[in-house]
């Protein structure tokens, strides 16, 4: 069953975009990580152009984020302070990184950027991963020397939380801005651990702290994805948020009644895999040739086109309306699926 993309003006089987948001969506759910890393090369590998494949990555993340970010604001998870400070920062980094995705898709090499930057930037992770599972007490010594070179920094300041340099958070946020311009990956990825090891931030916090960042980070980059390259498919960002949050709900469920250090075993496999998947597309698969990304005969495509700014503006209003809707539901559906299974547990 093949669905058409306006934007990206490709035919994909809708099938093979629901279940890989499910899968996506899931496997985020249980290790908590943001489903870009997965989800973006598979994107790639059935068809859909790279620089779609990261602005849409980036528009659906809009309406993932709007339910959870609204739970850490009012759980006061969220140091406003730092956060603006980590928010601006990451339009710098992010405006960045669109400009830099405009001049490599004009040159015809923004594929093989976006591929390369999977390749390595995963490996190192997953390698990274796999090592802090084996290796614990090198871990704390570690910890120790970073600690006392953040603890030396300048431009020291009180936040909410800790007592930290500015350099910090807008670091933090001007490199997680451009890996989710460049990548369409959350901002999680980097923020979370970055908080919890340069920071001392508990999880929890880290977690509120990143969907504050993301929310309005994603909603620039979309606006800026969508003005400058039209990258920006709202048809595909509606599918894979609906399929990814509902796939979530799944996860996190699954993910309660896995201890932690197989849950980081099967995530350091997980993020190894996709960049062995991401060399060999790399290296070892030519691309079909496709024209370059330009306005075709529907509507929305016109829409896009003729009227950029309209266009991406609509479009962080329908996915934040759209992510309130479909996360309420997931979570009306969390909680069936908590209850069932309490029960389910009881009568054993």
């Amino acid at each position: 069953m093949e669905i058409y993309l306006p934007v990206a003006n490709v035919e994909v089987n809708i099938l093979a975009i629901i279940l890989l948001g499910l899968v996506v969506g899931f496997l985020s759910g249980l290790l908590g990580i943001g489903g870009g890393i997965i989800l973006n090369p598979a994107l790639i590998k059935l068809g859909v152009p790279p620089i779609v494949t990261v602005g849409t990555s980036v528009a659906q993340m809009v309406g993932a984020t709007v339910s959870g970010f609204l739970s850490h604001l009012k759980l006061k998870n969220i140091d406003l302070k730092m956060g603006w400070i980590m928010v601006f920062s990451g339009f710098i980094g992010g405006g960045f990184g669109v400009i830099l995705a405009k001049f490599l898709e004009d040159a015809g090499h923004f594929r093989s950027f976006v591929l390369s930057l999977y390749t390595f930037y995963l490996g190192f992770t997953g390698i990274t991963m796999f090592i802090d599972v084996l290796k614990k007490k090198e871990k704390e010594n570690k910890e120790s020397k970073l600690k006392n070179f953040i603890d030396g920094l300048p431009f020291k300041k009180q936040f909410q939380f800790s007592e930290i340099s500015v350099l910090v958070p807008a670091g933090i946020g001007a490199f997680a801005g451009f890996l989710a311009a460049v990548m369409g990956v959350g901002g999680g990825f980097v923020i979370i651990p970055a908080l919890m090891y340069l920071a001392g931030f508990p999880v929890q916090k880290a977690v509120g702290m990143s969907l504050f960042q993301m929310i309005f980070v994603t909603s620039f980059l979309t606006y800026f994805h969508g003005t400058v390259n039209h990258g920006v498919d709202i048809i595909l960002a509606l599918i894979l948020m609906a399929g990814s949050s509902f796939g979530a709900v799944f996860g996190a469920a699954v993910g309660h009644r896995i201890k932690k250090d197989y849950i980081k075993i099967i995530m350091a496999s997980l993020v190894s895999i996709v960049a062995v998947m991401s060399f060999y597309q790399l290296f070892f698969e030519k691309p079909e040739p496709k024209p370059p990304i330009s306005e075709v005969d529907n509507i929305i495509s016109q829409f896009a086109f003729n009227h950029p700014s309209l266009y991406s503006i609509s479009v962080i209003v329908i996915s934040l309306i759209a992510g309130f809707i479909i996360s309420s539901i997931a979570h009306r559906l969390k909680v069936l699926l908590e209850i069932y299974l309490e029960k389910k547990e009881h009568s054993k």
